[in-house]
């Protein structure tokens, strides 16, 4: 008796060569749609972002020539610095600029700014790389942890500090925990700034404090959401069937658990990483970390519109370039959205 072919295309689908295909077709389409959607969004997030640093109170002239400095000074340092013209004009000239790599140069600090932004940035990504380095086993191994104790007196005490934490401020963590390392305990230094540039195994002594004060401020969601999954896999019928044919311990677990379990997560760990290679103003300004966060607070404070523009920008297009690697990891891992990116 002769198979139906139709039959076999779909086993034949699955295990041939069509799959990769099918997903690098999916990844390329979806590569090729961010790359369009990508800069649209930060041409809006550009607009509306120029129009409310005009908006925030205060004169960048006067705030670089002091309070005793005339109209006429702060005039005229304004036009020689662009800022004399109409909400329009210098958002066009700003944009031409930024779009052709002349970011224009800080009003506080008198350098270029692609100079200062780019050079913050880069300590701002590896902070955020140890601090996600610590997040992502951290949450995912708390949140296994309980669900293999689901409704048990350690599962309910652990949800009680998970959401305790959650519930602290990130500037409280990070002063308790330089209370605690640095002063009663003082094996970590106080100011994370001193050390960089310093060497590997220094640098990493000093963002340590910072790093772990970042991921404690996301470790309670992650580890619920991990939690989540794992009890939901577990009470799946294909865990109860691998449980029946014999299937049993680590085996068991990563084969069966971990990848349905985790593919919930990705999306959060996408916004988490974004998030984290930004860089954060409190952390940084707290521990004196010189990074992408602290610079973009003092050019708050200071009105440095083009360090302001350009350092969001950059964030920006640093969280949407997670979301998108966020998405092709979906891509890869769950076959009903590798097969829905393809034909």
């Amino acid at each position: 008796m002769t198979a139906d072919p139709r039959l076999e295309s779909g086993p034949r689908l699955a295990r041939g060569p069509a799959v990769p295909r099918v997903r690098r077709r999916g990844i390329g389409r979806l590569v090729g749609q961010r790359a369009i959607q990508i800069p649209a969004v930060l041409l809006v997030v550009s607009v509306l972002l120029f129009w409310l640093i005009q908006v925030v109170p205060g004169d960048p002239g006067r705030n670089a020539l002091g309070q005793y400095a005339t109209a006429a000074q702060v005039q005229e340092w304004n036009a020689a610095h662009g800022l004399d013209g109409s909400l329009v004009q210098r958002y066009l000239s700003w944009l031409g600029g930024f779009v052709t790599g002349n970011w224009g140069t800080s009003l506080v600090y008198g350098e270029p700014v692609a100079t200062l932004v780019l050079g913050r940035l880069g300590n701002s990504v590896l902070l955020g790389l140890y601090a996600f380095a610590i997040l992502v086993p951290l949450a995912i191994g708390i949140g296994a942890w309980q669900a293999r104790r689901e409704g048990s007196r350690t599962d309910r005490a652990a949800t009680v500090g998970l959401m305790s934490l959650a519930s602290v401020p990130e500037f409280v963590v990070g002063v308790l925990l330089l209370i605690v390392f640095a002063l009663v305990i003082p094996v970590l230094p106080i100011q994370s700034g001193d050390a960089v540039g310093a060497g590997f195994l220094p640098q990493l002594r000093a963002m340590t404090l910072p790093a772990v004060t970042l991921a404690l401020g996301y470790v309670s969601v992650l580890a619920r959401m991990t939690r989540a999954g794992v009890v939901e896999a577990t009470g799946s019928q294909f865990y109860r069937t691998a449980v029946i044919k014999g299937a049993h311990g680590g085996a068991l677990f990563h084969r069966h658990v971990a990848r349905n379990a985790l593919i919930p997560t990705l999306s959060l760990i996408g916004v988490y990483l974004g998030a984290l290679l930004g860089g954060s103003a409190v952390v940084e300004t707290l521990f004196g970390y010189p990074g992408l966060g602290e610079l973009l607070v003092t050019a708050t404070q200071k009105k440095d519109v083009f360090i302001l523009a350009a350092g969001v920008m950059v964030t920006g297009l640093i969280s949407l370039c997670a979301l998108l690697l966020t998405d092709i990891a979906f891509m890869v891992v769950d076959p009903r959205v590798r097969f829905t990116g393809g034909d």
